[in-house]
């Protein structure tokens, strides 16, 4: 029995979402028609709100704890009313980009199977995007003396937003084959899950409302994501499959150091958990989220290991991994490369501690140097070309890695 109550927004922004969708994922006409061929006895997809219960009548961190949570956006003193609009932003702003970038690779799924679970991820985004503008809709107080209808100027903004624009550089990727739609659903939307999480004792009630059934729904993202990862490499252990082990360490190059700056600075998030909006610092949610993605490449790679060594048990398998990690030694004709490794928290990083945004640090944290002295951002470019997926070097997303990095040296 569903645990929430579903509610519309008003009709003109149900009608401005029903019309981005139109443009930006007219697929979803598909997945409604065969929903029941792959989810069956699933609820069918609704573009709706769902709004489920609060964890506390009572907000429960910051320096507002204990006092009653707030129910209306004027209720927000302070920085605390544009601070929570930017986090509803930049969410709805998440959910949206996905679509688009999942979109372009669609019809490169792996199976037809791959391909209708991409297609409800896409739709649940929707929702959530939906679940956001709700946010915003059914509270008048959104409005500022002097500053107009804030929410109205967010939800047509949001609406106008195309890939290149969105709020966090993780949506602004586009992707390049089917692969990117796996990695991401696995890397990325994990990152969702740990926001939705900390959020559910948002101090604003309609947002630590919208938390539970939003995570719900991500379940299945991240599952999917996995499932399709680990079946692609055990098809790349196999010599089968359109990608080899090495398209996937270096699509999780890419999609990893982008899914650690969604949690913001490593150093910062201490004013969110002030507000009442989140109950971790960006530390924190970012270390949980480290060790998360390790066990699912740990995982994958137990699955290559078996794959490989069928007679092994998974137990033993496992230890042949670390073995092979920690040796860098051919074992049971497995090589290191045959296997999937994390990528250093400083690697391929824009953002974050000072220490490592921009430097030169390979993919396993080592600092990149030719006579004694750090690579050259030429030479450390050059590294980067061989160590991310091919495609994604001169796209648009890549310019604007390097052009920030410019212009950050001739600054520091």
């Amino acid at each position: 029995m569903a645990n929430y109550t579903t509610e519309t927004i008003s009709k003109n922004y149900h009608d401005a979402i029903v019309g981005w969708q139109q443009r930006n994922f007219p697929e979803l006409s598909i997945l409604e028609k065969y929903w029941d061929d792959y989810f069956k006895g699933q609820p069918p997809f609704q573009l709706v709100a769902k709004v489920g219960d609060v964890k506390s009548d009572e907000i429960q961190i910051g320096q507002y704890a204990g006092r009653p949570c707030l129910e209306r956006a004027k209720q927000m003193v302070g920085n605390m009313f544009f601070s929570a609009r930017d986090i509803i932003r930049a969410q709805a702003s998440t959910e949206l980009g996905s679509i688009q970038q999942h979109r372009l690779t669609l019809d490169r799924a792996v199976t037809d199977k791959g391909k209708f679970a991409v297609l409800r991820i896409m739709a649940e985004e929707l929702r959530h995007a939906y679940q956001m503008f709700w946010v915003l809709d059914q509270d008048q107080s959104w409005k500022k003396p002097g500053l107009g209808d804030v929410a109205k100027q967010t939800m047509e903004e949001l609406l106008s937003m195309e890939l290149g624009t969105h709020v966090l550089d993780a949506f602004n990727i586009d992707f390049n084959d089917f692969l990117d739609n796996v990695t991401y659903a696995t890397v990325i939307d994990l990152v969702g899950k740990y926001q939705l999480e900390m959020m559910q004792i948002f101090c604003y009630s309609p947002m630590a409302r919208s938390m539970g059934p939003m995570l719900q729904e991500e379940a299945f993202h991240l599952g999917s994501g996995r499932t399709l990862l680990k079946e692609i490499a055990q098809m790349a252990a196999r010599g089968e499959g359109d990608y080899s082990m090495d398209d996937v360490q270096r699509a999780l190059n890419l999609w990893f150091p982008r899914g650690l700056e969604m949690f913001g600075s490593e150093e910062g998030g201490a004013t969110a958990v002030t507000f009442g909006f989140k109950d971790k610092t960006n530390a924190e949610a970012q270390n949980l989220y480290i060790e998360e993605v390790r066990g699912v490449v740990d995982n994958i790679n137990v699955a290559i290991i078996q794959e490989r060594a069928p007679r092994l048990s998974r137990q033993d398998a496992r230890a042949l991994v670390e073995e092979i990690s920690r040796s860098g030694d051919v074992k049971e004709g497995i090589r290191p490369e045959d296997i999937l490794f994390l990528p250093s928290v400083k690697f391929f990083r824009r953002r974050g501690r000072e220490e490592y945004v921009f430097k030169p640090f390979d993919v396993r944290g080592n600092l990149l140097t030719e006579d004694g002295k750090p690579y050259t951002p030429d030479k450390y470019l050059e590294y980067l070309t061989a160590t991310l997926p091919h495609r994604f070097i001169g796209s648009r997303e890549h310019r604007k890695f390097v052009d920030a990095m410019w212009d950050y040296l001739k600054t520091n």
